[in-house]
């Protein structure tokens, strides 16, 4: 506490003032005490005197010190980073903005992911995460009849109700229903670490994604495929693309920008990819089958290639997928084709011609090993499965013969 003398009345009083210091940083505030500067023990910090009015000021003076200690050592207990401005703002009464969840979700998206793409994030990544805005504001007129909400308001309940509404209303898969909500919970831990909120409210909220059967083509469905011929030239195309990307494991976010500086000799002199994976960044180098070649050099010469600096003609994703289905029923293959399903039958038939899990999870450009063996589990169930078969007709022929 000191008395500011700069500062006086026409009553030639100067005003009380207190001086908040936490690890070198002040602030200094009013504490509304006017008095004559000889009535202040400064060695003190009190009010000089026994009357009624001195009594009051130094109780007064007191009771600011005992309140901003308690607020210090709260917000101790709460871990949150403490500052004068933060202490003196909750003794004075201000309380702290309320930052909001569409607040946030922007700021995210905009001013922190958006910047890095290419770098720290892949274009696939910020239009993840703009869905995922799109859905949260929905979310928020269906259930509560509001535009926004305070990060503070958010509990275990917002995070249940969400998965309900993204699974009924919106008609999401369960495992798509949790990556949404776990997207969501990635942006609130970067609010966290920005200070807006102490701790994450939605980090009780555990669901677990299911397991899925990884459709993939076998050898004679992708068989079909290939040789098929269609009229249509863009159907073609799409096949080549589709095809290509099976004999290379190459996802449709890569292929779309595979160009000829992408394709490099290795040692054997044979030609090979050399691509950085648009999901994870990690650096996927894949050995040409002659099978790839042959769909690249069809292409080689085609205008549009040319044109675009890329090695094959692809669409949208959404058009691969939308054709796709169109290939599907003129092959009668009665599986969902996705464009992802090419990178799943690359794996599977690889690992069924002995090509070594380390090689495969290499080309596919796997961070973790743990992921390539998926698709090895796969392989085994299907020839458990086969070897099943075998052994029930030939128990079936013991008995009829």
């Amino acid at each position: 506490m000191f008395i500011h003398r700069g500062k006086k009345n026409k009553n030639e009083e100067c005003p009380i003032y207190c001086r908040l210091t936490i690890q070198g940083k002040s602030r200094e505030f009013s504490t509304q005490i006017w008095m004559l500067d000889k009535k202040w023990n400064s060695a003190a910090s009190k009010v000089i005197g026994n009357n009624e009015f001195a009594r009051t000021a130094n109780h007064t003076i007191e009771a600011i010190k005992t309140n901003l200690y308690n607020i210090r050592a709260n917000f101790q207990e709460q871990g949150k980073i403490i500052t004068p401005e933060l202490v003196v703002n909750t003794h004075l009464g201000k309380t702290e903005r309320k930052h909001t969840l569409i607040e946030i979700l922007s700021y995210h998206n905009e001013k922190h992911v958006k910047p890095l793409i290419g770098k720290d994030y892949a274009a696939g990544t910020y239009e993840r995460y703009s869905t995922s805005l799109a859905h949260v504001k929905k979310f928020l007129i269906y259930q509560y009849s509001s535009t926004d909400i305070a990060l503070s308001e958010l509990n275990l309940a917002f995070a249940t109700n969400y998965e309900f509404y993204l699974k009924t209303i919106r008609k999401c898969g369960h495992n798509s229903a949790i990556k949404y909500i776990k997207n969501l919970k990635s942006v609130i831990n970067f609010a966290v670490r920005m200070g807006w909120l102490n701790a994450n409210p939605l980090n009780t909220y555990i669901s677990r994604l299911e397991k899925v059967d990884r459709g993939h083509l076998s050898e004679l469905e992708l068989q079909k495929i290939e040789t098929k011929s269609f009229q249509s030239g863009r159907v073609s195309e799409i096949r080549d693309v589709f095809v290509f990307c099976c004999y290379t494991g190459l996802a449709y976010s890569d292929v779309a920008k595979l160009n000829k500086e992408n394709i490099g000799v290795g040692i054997n002199g044979r030609k090979h990819i050399s691509i950085r994976r648009t999901k994870t960044d990690i650096l996927a180098k894949i050995p040409l089958l002659d099978k790839a070649m042959e769909i690249l050099e069809k292409y080689s010469d085609d205008p549009d290639c040319v044109y675009n600096n890329r090695l094959l003609p692809t669409k949208s994703n959404q058009k691969h997928n939308e054709y796709l289905k169109e290939i599907a029923e003129v092959c009668e293959i009665e599986k969902n084709l996705t464009t992802h399903i090419a990178r799943h039958t690359f794996a599977t038939l690889m690992l069924t011609k002995k090509v070594s899990m380390e090689s495969v999870s290499s080309m596919l450009g796997h961070t973790n090993l743990k992921t390539t063996q998926i698709y090895a589990k796969i392989v085994a169930e299907k020839i458990n499965s086969e070897m099943d078969l075998v052994n029930d007709l030939l128990k079936s022929g013991q008995k009829t013969g």
